[in-house]
């Protein structure tokens, strides 16, 4: 780990004004990451990588300019410099700009770093990943790994800017998952895939073997969709796939400031059941994107989304908000990429929810299964990155996908895809479940939405 990082960030300030920079914002990021692929049911190869760098964003006047390099070297830092001022003496005036972020008090949070990653070394690694991939063997000689790993990685970010902002963060993340199929003669199940991962040394490969075992082998008996509307249930996965091309983009500010947001102007009013409540927090314990600042070192914190199925708020950066005289609500990432030690220097802000909390229901799987009497469990989604953010229609492939008959998981089937749209889905919800997981940026439990058109492909 590196403790030098405000010190060069520094520098990077310091010479972007010497340029003639108004106002200067250097974003410096070192991560090592260390992994174990496997590979057509074995361990293949492992991974070691180091990545540094720095990004240097800066306004002369109301003109932005942004350069970077993979080099923290002061010669590269100086050079970075030269660049983003010459970017901006170069570029247009943005009539929006409106000043970087000022230092604001940082909240605490917890269990985001863990010295045990640090230590860790390939043997580690490579025993974990052998105890997810026997795992999977083991529950049933049908089963086939077909590709997964464990990594464990580890980085420090600093932002120091020229309105007073010096802040440095050092964060770890483990993950663990995998890939199956199941093969019965000439049948052979979808991919089923699962995983686990953690902010902390706290993760459990055998489990993640046996589930991906499982759900491929649950999944060798398909039979074909009958077309309708029907009951469905959502897991984590499913989820998360839909939303971050529907949902999570039409709660963005820039997309409601482009008017590209279905939920522009509808602050107050009911947009989902009155069952669903959304807080997007940025300080969850040991989340997967939990931090005390952002991507420009504005604080992390909890922002209502959806409370009680109404619309309350959308999710800001620095410049979205402080178009609108508002104050930011910590949503700025510097990668397209989720994740607690991204090497992101390379990225202007851009907004991203943190942890996308669905507030869990009364409901267990058990009891929710067991009211429907023909629908079916989805679990994984195919094609989601070609919904439509601004009107909500989606049209994607169901796998693997389960029928529920008469309250009980029956079989898989093929060919199922859901068609319709994602926010009339919302006004939807009949059932929010108490099995809540974190599934990357999203922390959910199972959600049951009514009447979902099902078609056969």
């Amino acid at each position: 780990m590196r403790d030098d990082l405000i010190d060069i960030g520094e520098l990077g300030v310091s010479e972007a004004l010497k340029r003639g920079a108004t106002e200067v914002e250097a974003y410096i990021s070192w991560g090592r990451s260390l992994g174990v692929k496997i590979e057509h049911g074995q361990i293949s190869f492992s991974t070691v990588g180091i990545d540094n760098g720095i990004g240097i964003r800066v306004a002369v006047g109301k003109r932005v300019g942004f350069a970077y390099a993979n080099s923290l070297s002061p010669d590269k830092v100086k050079e970075v410099a030269e660049r983003a001022v010459s970017a901006a003496k170069a570029s247009r005036e943005d009539k929006d700009w409106r000043g970087l972020p000022e230092p604001r008090t940082l909240p605490t949070v917890e269990d985001v770093f863990d010295d045990r990653i640090i230590k860790m070394d390939v043997d580690e690694v490579s025993e974990i990943a052998k105890r997810m991939l026997d795992s999977a063997l083991e529950y049933d000689k049908r089963v086939i790994p077909i590709n997964g790993g464990v990594s464990v990685s580890y980085g420090t970010v600093a932002i120091v800017n020229s309105k007073g902002i010096r802040v440095e963060e050092k964060g770890t993340l483990i993950y663990a998952g995998l890939a199956t199929i199941a093969r019965d003669g000439t049948k052979v199940s979808p991919v089923c895939y699962e995983t686990d991962h953690s902010r902390v040394l706290k993760i459990d490969p055998e489990w993640v073997g046996r589930e991906a075992a499982r759900l491929a082998v649950e999944a060798l008996k398909t039979e074909k969709v009958s077309p309708g509307r029907y009951p469905v249930i959502f897991d984590q996965e499913a989820l998360s796939e839909l939303w971050e091309y529907t949902l999570t983009k039409a709660v963005q500010a820039d997309f409601v400031q482009r008017d590209r947001s279905a939920l522009k102007g509808k602050l107050g009013e009911q947009v989902a059941s009155e069952i669903l409540t959304i807080i997007d927090d940025g300080i969850r314990r040991g989340g997967y994107n939990t931090g005390s600042f952002d991507g420009e070192g504005v604080p992390s914190q909890r922002t209502v989304i959806i409370e009680s199925g109404i619309l309350r708020g959308y999710l800001y950066d620095n410049y979205t908000a402080k178009k609108e005289n508002r104050s930011s609500t910590g949503n700025a990432a510097r990668s397209p990429q989720y994740g607690p030690v991204a090497v992101d220097y390379a990225s202007t802000p851009s907004i991203a929810p943190t942890n996308f909390t669905v507030i869990e229901g009364d409901f267990k799987v058990d009891e929710m299964i067991s009211e429907i009497k023909e629908g079916f469990y989805v679990r994984g989604i195919q094609g989601a990155h070609s919904s439509n953010p601004e009107s909500g229609e989606i049209s994607v492939v169901a796998t693997p996908c389960w029928k529920i008959e008469r309250g009980e998981v029956k079989h898989a089937v093929q060919g199922a895809m859901i068609a319709g749209n994602m926010f009339e889905m919302l006004k939807r919800i009949a059932g929010i479940a108490n099995n809540t997981r974190q599934f990357f940026y999203l922390v959910s439990p199972w959600i049951m939405v009514e009447n979902v058109r099902i078609v056969s492909k």
